[in-house]
């Protein structure tokens, strides 16, 4: 039989017989230790310092005897444990076979006492398997009849309280939270456009709680780059090219020989100038920059060589600061070269942004900000959201905007500063304000800005009427998206909505002859700025009554519902229609992440509700676009197209087949027919199988029945075609 060692006090000749008790009785020793650990601490009044130095203490904390000798820090009236960290205030209620000598770490244990302890942790293992195996059941029948008496409560109700009911959701109060395709959580706001079709999708009763994560799973992984929200490349935008030494003469060397040829340099700056300026005044001073361009070109000619001028500060004469903007708007415009394939620009562009942040970094710019540092972050996240990689560009801005704010932009400037030098300024900040109300809308999350504190820089001088009024358009976007964020009764949502329709269309009112009418437009750039402010404001608009097709107001009964469905439903059409007419001006327009994103979001969410069988024009406006990409698609390669906006094609595509198999469209639209074969047969890229053509489950409705948001989001989701 195994056995165990004894110290010397616990020798058999200090056992004393008992014929009551066989076992033998613990030594004086052992008692008394036991005794000792067991008795009641007494609590110390005055602080360990205060103690141990024998001297008055008042008792606060810290105590000002404390606080007269300088060291508060040390005031404790917790003093330090004198005992050994290892010992255990519980070692007296162990038994002595499983006690630890004084002299060795080791235990040593009989087979007898292991088999008991195992034993004992078996029996703890099973119970506690059993209370959760309980408490699951119990919570399962709770929630089942929870659930029966929702049902019967909810058949019970009158239809206003089911509204209120739905409207209380937690994806209408919080948004979704959904994965994207790397199985990170990524959140939508509740009115956002993939929460909608979430929210639309939960109004068929099938639908229950065990459903919903699988729903959500779908969503993450198809609906997101559906409408370019997610990130399509998983690079580090910002990577290190070279690998050399931080801030050395080598790196400013190889960021110089990285420099476009003067011929490329003044091509980017002047398609960046004629286009992506136009789409997104990043510059806060176009005219001033292309000077110090012209001039930065022809300081450069003048080096004998390619290493002179060029040392840790500057390069031909100019600082890292200004270099830093000058490849982002390399970046920038590169993107709107159109003689260069996507991929050719995607590289040439993020190559640019790389380079730009490098001369960031060569100033340390989080530490030592400049304007031409939130410059050039603000045009980054542009080019960046235009690579599709959009979630990217939110976490920049949010950095951007910090930056900002310490510069102070987003506040009045002193009475003193010249009025060139405020308004310059505020350009810069209503910038960033335009990009985080693009962004904040798309996600339907609350912007960091408060738009209030800094006014619009029309007030300071010279903007151009397109500038001008989206800077308008921004400041009401951003405040549509923070008021839907807090609920608030019905009235006073209607009275909101009312209130900002009219403001965007006093803007509309008060806007130049050729934002107004196309038929007004004289160049290029005019018909490029009708086409945007109509397309953005038209958007705007839908946001703003994206209440009337949420799920509280899907069933068209409530107030909201029945004011304003038939002009969300509208402000959808046109931004459609808007985007197929910029489409028509610049191919820019396939480019911009802004464009595609609203333009397709707008058409798609159409088809999705159903209103492409239920209005001729919506299966025209769908027809129109899918021959405007399938023209596009043939004259150049395949992979022009980025994956949002082929995903986007092909859902649409669905839409197409569906209406030409259903009953209810009318056959005496010969010429809508006409259009529609052409789409399908334009191009194989967007026509699904003949399988699916001839699929039972491919059609969204029956004769004779509505097709419900639901059957609708189904076939995007689980359809038999791949939309990935």
């Amino acid at each position: 039989m195994d056995s165990h060692t004894l110290s010397e006090d616990s020798s058999p000749s200090h056992y004393t017989p008992n014929a009551d008790d066989p076992g033998p009785v613990p030594p004086p020793s052992e008692v008394n230790e036991f005794l000792r650990k067991k008795r009641k601490a007494r609590e110390h009044k005055a602080c360990y310092p205060c103690r141990l130095r024998k001297v008055r203490c008042d008792l606060t904390r810290p105590c000002k005897t404390c606080r007269d000798r300088d060291h508060p820090e040390a005031c404790s009236y917790h003093p330090p444990n004198k005992r050994p960290a290892a010992e255990n205030p519980h070692d007296g209620l162990v038994p002595r076979s499983v006690a630890e000598t004084k002299s060795s770490s080791a235990v040593t244990l009989s087979r007898s006492d292991f088999d008991v302890l195992c034993q004992k942790l078996s029996n703890l293992e099973e119970s506690i398997t059993d209370l959760r195996r309980e408490v699951r059941s119990i919570q399962e029948a709770n929630a089942a009849a929870s659930l029966g008496t929702d049902q019967r409560q909810a058949r019970e109700q009158p239809h206003d309280e089911r509204t209120d009911a739905r409207r209380q959701s937690h994806t209408d109060r919080h948004g979704l939270h959904t994965k994207n395709e790397s199985g990170e959580i990524v959140h939508f706001g509740g009115d956002s456009i993939p929460a909608l079709l979430f929210g639309l999708g939960q109004e068929s009763p099938e639908t229950n709680d065990v459903q919903q994560p699988i729903l959500q799973e779908y969503l993450g992984k198809n609906v997101l780059p559906l409408f370019g929200l997610d990130n399509e490349s998983a690079t580090y935008p910002f990577v290190d090219l070279w690998g050399l030494p931080h801030g050395s003469i080598e790196r400013a060397k190889k960021l110089a020989n990285v420099l476009p040829l003067n011929s490329q340099m003044e091509k980017f700056y002047e398609t960046y100038r004629d286009v992506s300026h136009i789409i997104y005044p990043g510059v806060a001073d176009i005219e001033r920059f292309g000077l110090e361009v012209t001039q930065f070109v022809a300081d450069r000619d003048k080096r004998a060589s390619k290493d002179e001028g060029i040392d840790e500060t500057i390069i031909y004469g100019k600082s890292f600061h200004w270099l830093a903007l000058l490849f982002a708007v390399m970046a920038a415009g590169a993107q709107s070269v159109e003689n260069m394939g996507r991929r050719e620009r995607q590289l040439t562009s993020s190559v640019y942004v790389c380079c730009s942040f490098e001369c960031l970094r060569f100033t340390n710019f989080i530490a030592q900000p400049s304007v031409h540092h939130i410059q050039a972050l603000s045009l980054i996240g542009f080019v960046l959201s235009n690579n599709m990689n959009a979630g990217i560009a939110w976490s920049l801005l949010g950095l951007t905007i910090r930056l900002a704010q310490g510069l102070g932009l987003h506040q009045v400037c002193p009475p003193r500063i010249p009025a060139e030098v405020v308004h310059f300024r505020s350009k810069i900040w209503w910038a960033i304000i335009w990009q985080d109300s693009l962004l904040s809308t798309s996600y339907d999350r609350i912007g960091m800005l408060d738009t209030s504190t800094r006014d619009m820089p029309q007030k300071f001088g010279a903007v151009g009427a397109y500038h001008g009024a989206m800077y308008r358009l921004s400041q009401i976007a951003t405040t549509i998206i923070r008021n839907r964020a807090a609920p608030v009764e019905p009235r006073l949502q209607i009275s909101r909505i009312h209130a900002h329709r009219d403001s965007i269309a006093q803007i509309i009112a008060e806007a130049s002859p050729h934002l107004r009418d196309s038929r007004q437009c004289s160049s290029k750039r005019e018909a490029i700025e009708h086409w945007g402010l109509y397309m953005h404001s038209s958007y705007v608009l839908s946001e703003l009554f994206r209440p009337a097709i949420g799920r509280a107001a899907s069933n068209a009964g409530t107030e909201i519902a029945q004011l304003f469905r038939q002009p969300c439903v509208e402000s959808l059409i046109d931004t459609v229609d808007a985007y197929i007419g910029l489409n028509g001006v610049t191919f820019y327009a396939q480019q911009s992440w802004g464009a595609i994103h609203r333009g397709l979001s707008s058409a798609l969410l159409l088809g999705i509700l159903g209103e492409h069988r239920r209005r001729q024009r919506v299966m025209d406006m769908i027809a129109r676009l899918v021959n405007l990409m399938n023209e596009i698609i043939s004259s150049r390669d395949r992979n022009e197209l980025s994956s949002p906006m082929e995903r986007g094609i092909r859902a649409l595509k669905r839409f197409l087949v569906e209406a030409e198999s259903s009953s209810k469209l009318d056959s005496t639209h010969s010429s809508h027919s006409q259009m529609q074969a052409q789409a399908a047969g334009a191009s194989s890229l967007f026509s699904p199988p003949e399988t699916l053509r001839r699929s039972d489950s491919f059609s969204m409705s029956s004769p004779g029945t509505d097709s419900s948001p639901h059957s609708v989001l189904n076939m995007i989701l689980w359809g038999e075609g791949d939309l990935s």
